[in-house]
Parts: structure tokens; sequence; C-alpha cells
């Protein structure tokens, strides 16, 4: 008796969260005009993750990172694939490598637009303590991104960072319409 309610728990909490995600999917396509799979969703968030790797290794001279982005993409000031990679190529050119850890972006948010995803999320940039020196922030803010699908998966269309300052209240993000209150 105790596995057959065990079974029914399971299988109404699976259905509880289908029924969530759709619920979300179907108010998203309501004011964006798209939607995105879960799969589009996970991949959008392992590109912003494989970011910080990239800008912190240097990995394959710059390329990693330029990789990251669409041909034409743009990071602030620098769009296309040779001025990103010679962006990753130059930045903390004293530090960096597979051991060097800097970037860490975290509360990705994603939303479907009709040419894509748009997103944000935070980053801290931290030089974690070594030869007992303290650990010190570098800096800290928020990036606004585009998304595009490409043949060769989600890639940045653009990317801008909007920098936080101590004693500045942490800027808002650019939400959708149905999100504001």
């Amino acid at each position: 008796m105790r596995k057959a309610i065990a079974k029914f728990s399971l299988a109404v909490s699976t259905l509880a969260i289908g029924l969530s995600a759709a619920s979300v999917v179907h108010s998203q396509q309501k004011i964006t005009g798209g939607a995105l799979t879960a799969a589009d969703y996970i991949e959008i968030q392992q590109l912003v993750a494989r970011y910080g790797y990239a800008v912190d290794t240097h990995a394959d001279n710059g390329y990693g990172y330029a990789d990251l982005f669409t041909p034409d993409g743009v990071f602030g000031n620098t769009t296309g694939r040779e001025a990103l990679a010679e962006l990753a190529r130059t930045t903390q050119k004293e530090r960096g490598g597979p051991a060097y850890t800097r970037h860490f972006l975290t509360n990705v948010i994603v939303y479907p637009t009709p040419d894509g995803a748009r997103g944000n999320q935070y980053l801290m940039a931290v030089d974690v303590s070594e030869g007992g020196k303290p650990s010190t922030i570098v800096h800290g803010g928020r990036y606004d991104d585009v998304y595009v699908k490409t043949s060769a998966g989600w890639r940045f269309k653009s990317r801008q960072y909007v920098p936080v300052k101590i004693g500045v209240p942490p800027p808002t993000a650019k939400l959708p319409p149905s999100t504001r209150r």
C-alpha cells in the first residue's frame, strides 16, 4: 500500500510540474510571440556558464571566447570574431589558464523573443586569496544579453556589461511588461 501511495504521489507531483511548465511557456508565448523549449533554456544557460570559463582561461588563443558569439557578435564596443578573440587574449594577460577562476555568473534569467531570446545575469569577478593575501571582489554588475540560435547552437548576438558601484542600488533588469508590478 505504501508503495502505491508513493507512486501516486510521484505521478501527481510530476503532472503538477509539467502543468506548471506548460503554463509558463503558454504565458511567455502570449507576452513575446515566441517560445523556447526546455532544451533551449538549458543550452542558453550552458552558453552563459561557458563564458566565465572562456574569459578566465583564454582557451584556444581567445577563440574559445569569440566562438561563444555569432560571427558579427558584439561585446560592449568590440564587434566580430577576430576582435573578440583579441579582447580575450589581452584581458588579464598576467593571469589566466585552466587553474584561474575569476568570473562568477549567477541568477540567469532568459526571456523568449520573436528572434531568439534575451537574458540577464549577475556577475561578480573575484581574485581568490593567494599567498596569504585576502580575497577581493574586483568588480561586479550584470550582463544584458541577446541570444540567437545558429547552426552551431545558441550564441551571443550581443552582450552588454552594466557595472555596479558599492553603495549604489543594483540596476533594474529589463523585464517583460507582464512581470512589472
